[in-house]
């Protein structure tokens, strides 16, 4: 399936200087009970059949257990490790059953310590309601309470996801790891066989949204933006990575570094004896390292270094050179102690999730990251597969989210659409990912951009 069908049109408001991220801990490690996916079903409640409901639609449920369809990918989750596939990377790991692995349950269910797990609670239900809001113990029956605020739900317990930074700690755990025990895919369970990770903080909003954000919801809980959602995506993710790669227990397997951190596409290369075959190789120039040598997945950092250049120019350079050091001292390409190069990136990482969190992202600043994007002075910077996948997901983030705010016309974005399937195409299949081709297609892209 082609990433684009995955895209959803994006209805959004930005609010300045938006929440933090909370500090209350992510609903795998929070201290509440779980009550179960079946504690939120009713007429009344999340289980109609149809969208009927005033403040919300009232068929979330539905949505979520949609078999057919991308939402209904977190009620499936459990259900997953029943496979053949499954069965096969279990054998593999030899941890015994996937359905049973807590390397496995950490991510496809609601793993809460069994003390912690209602009457009604069912480890089988996946990634269920309580896995992304929170143990509902103490907010369950007072959340829709004539006069309840959000406020005083979330004081009991309620995770705010609507908070785009909170909403990605919480996220990236699955989709990247997080200090919660087995919280963590490594390179080992990657060679077993499991898929590639991949996350983009807007595009998996939407395709798991089971709620409008509508002007009751706006007034109620607030609402960020495709573009500051991605934003905070990037810079988030970026954030997390060194978190992780500087851990000295998860950032190291043995003598060697966890290579899950690291690029699969650099590293995974065609080789073969055919006089006719060439070398794929192709020199980056924000990392300055020559052939052969490993290289840190730098995708999100790509894409923030895109959006710094617009939100915050005068860390443009600095964070360049903080990211050439950072690859040339893990690399062991000269540079100095790669703890002292990650602390500092890290670092920058941190701000910039701040600052992309306040930043308001008006049209202007839209259309300048996207210009950045897919100008061909950065397109030489993706020279494999992961980089090019968060470029097009970012060009049709962004096209949405000009669409839906009226800044440009329907007619403007369906001329796109050509071009930007065009993109799509050179990264539907990542064995073949072509970096000509798809620096050809964001030039016809470009063109585009420049007339909005």
């Amino acid at each position: 399936m082609k990433l684009r069908a995955l895209l959803i049109a994006i209805g959004f408001v930005t609010i300045a200087g938006q929440a933090a991220a909370q500090e209350n801990p992510t609903p795998i490690l929070d201290s509440y009970t779980h009550e179960g996916v079946i504690s939120c079903y009713g007429s009344t409640c999340h289980s109609r059949q149809s969208a009927t409901g005033n403040n919300v639609r009232q068929n979330e449920i539905i949505t979520w257990q949609d078999q057919s369809d991308i939402s209904g990918a977190h009620s499936r989750a459990y259900k997953v490790l029943l496979n053949q596939k499954s069965r096969i990377i279990a054998r593999n790991l030899g941890i015994g059953p996937a359905h049973e692995a807590k390397e496995c349950l950490a991510c496809h269910s609601d793993y809460i310590p069994e003390e912690q797990r209602g009457e009604r609670f069912d480890i089988s239900e996946g990634v269920g309601c309580e896995a992304c809001h929170g143990g509902s113990e103490n907010w369950l029956t007072s959340h829709y309470a004539p006069g309840q605020t959000h406020e005083q739900n979330t004081t009991n317990g309620l995770y705010r996801t609507e908070d785009p930074v909170a909403r990605a700690k919480l996220c990236l755990g699955c989709h990247l790891g997080s200090e919660a025990p087995n919280q963590f895919i490594t390179h080992r369970i990657m060679g077993a066989g499991h898929p590639r990770i991949s996350f983009e903080l807007d595009l998996f909003t939407n395709l798991q949204s089971h709620h409008d954000e509508d002007t009751d919801y706006r007034t109620r809980k607030n609402a960020a933006g495709g573009v500051k959602t991605w934003a905070i995506g990037q810079a988030m993710a970026l954030q997390r990575q060194l978190e992780l790669f500087s851990d000295p227990v998860r950032g190291r397997e043995g003598a060697f570094p966890e290579l899950v951190f690291f690029d699969c596409h650099a590293c995974h290369l065609t080789f073969s004896n055919d006089p006719d075959w060439r070398p794929t190789w192709r020199a980056n120039p924000d990392r300055a390292l020559g052939p052969g040598v490993p290289v840190f997945n730098d995708a999100n950092l790509i894409m923030l270094k895109a959006a710094v250049k617009t939100v915050a120019p005068e860390m443009e350079d600095e964070l360049r050179q903080a990211g050439i050091r950072f690859h040339r001292s893990v690399s062991s390409a000269g540079g100095g102690s790669y703890q002292s190069a990650t602390g500092n990136l890290l670092g920058m990482a941190k701000n910039l999730s701040e600052r992309m969190a306040a930043e308001e992202f008006s049209k202007s600043e839209t259309l300048s990251i996207m210009k950045t994007i897919v100008n061909d002075n950065v397109t030489n910077r993706y020279t494999d597969y992961s980089a090019a996948e968060q470029a097009i997901i970012a060009v049709d983030t962004f096209l949405e989210a000009l669409l839906a705010e009226n800044h440009i016309s329907y007619e403007a974005a369906t001329n796109m659409r050509p071009s930007i399937d065009a993109a799509y195409d050179v990264v539907n299949e990542p064995n073949r990912y072509n970096q000509n081709r798809m620096r050809d297609a964001f030039k016809r892209i470009a063109t585009q951009v420049n007339r909005l």
